[in-house]
């Protein structure tokens, strides 16, 4: 099994991405670690260097600040869980957070590694796609902000190019006439990996849906926002019968397989259920 070569530790961001992008390819980043540790076990390939962000000075933070909710590259899921704005703001989010895993899990692992990551199981993916997240991409070239929406292009698949690394995620605070909501469906109550989950988030007027956003992951190789669902809605209240259909209709936007946690038709089956 190849196994890393050469470490660096940087200590401010300059030098971190300096060092992306000598190394490009060769180098892994890490900051949790968690995904790292679980691939040396299964003896998968490692690239030769080793890039440990958790020393770089001003990533770790989780704040609202000019309109925005903004998550930096070293918050872990407990500052999420933590962080009243999120709470409050992002109700999904912290919802998802406190599902991932056990909680020295959410103690260490970043919700920018889990976006990175992009595998479809990963439960913070989803809520931040219902919140309409950007992620800011830092590189020695400077910066640039990609939709969230518009980030994977399939399959643990993204737009990430050699050299460059997730800085921040921001999105917009909900409103007081936003409501948001986070379920996941596993094979046990905790520290499960999904077998389904989804997140919503609704604007309302008076007890009309006046816009929404729901987002499905498990479901097809990436996760998945539910137009049909979200262009249904509009206009209705969220009566039982108008909520039965847009859990049928859901299942046009997805593409389960069978794996070792559930089929396809149980997917199929409980997506619609639980929309």
């Amino acid at each position: 099994m190849a196994t890393w070569q050469t470490y660096f530790q940087p200590s401010d961001l300059a030098e971190a991405l300096a060092l992306l992008a000598e190394h490009h390819e060769r180098a892994r980043i890490v900051a949790g670690a968690t995904d790292v540790l679980v691939e040396r076990l299964r003896g998968l390939p490692q690239q030769a260097v080793v890039l440990d962000l958790t020393r770089v000075a001003g990533l770790r933070y989780v704040r609202e600040q000019g309109g925005l909710i903004r998550i930096g590259a070293l918050a872990t899921h407990n500052d999420v869980i933590a962080s009243s704005a999120c709470v409050e703001k992002a109700l999904p989010l912290a919802q998802a957070c406190w599902e991932v895993g056990a909680p020295q899990i959410r103690t260490r692992a970043t919700i920018a590694g889990n976006v990175v990551t992009a595998s479809p199981a990963n439960d913070t993916i989803t809520p931040l796609l219902a919140l309409d997240a950007g992620l800011v991409l830092a590189s020695a070239a400077g910066e640039r902000v990609v939709p969230l929406r518009e980030f994977y292009t399939g399959f643990r698949r993204s737009q990430i190019q050699p050299g460059e690394l997730l800085r921040e995620i921001q999105f917009a605070p909900l409103g007081k006439h936003q409501r948001g909501l986070f379920l996941k469906l596993g094979l046990r109550r905790a520290q499960a990996i999904s077998v389904l989950n989804l997140a919503v988030v609704i604007s309302f007027d008076g007890d009309i849906v006046a816009g929404a956003r729901v987002a499905l992951g498990c479901l097809a190789p990436t996760v998945v926002r539910a137009p049909a669902v979200e262009q249904f809605l509009l206009g209705k209240p969220l009566d039982e019968a108008v909520c039965v259909e847009a859990g049928r209709l859901a299942l046009g936007n997805v593409a389960p397989i069978d794996d070792v946690r559930g089929t396809a038709a149980y997917r199929r089956a409980a997506l619609a259920n639980l929309l």
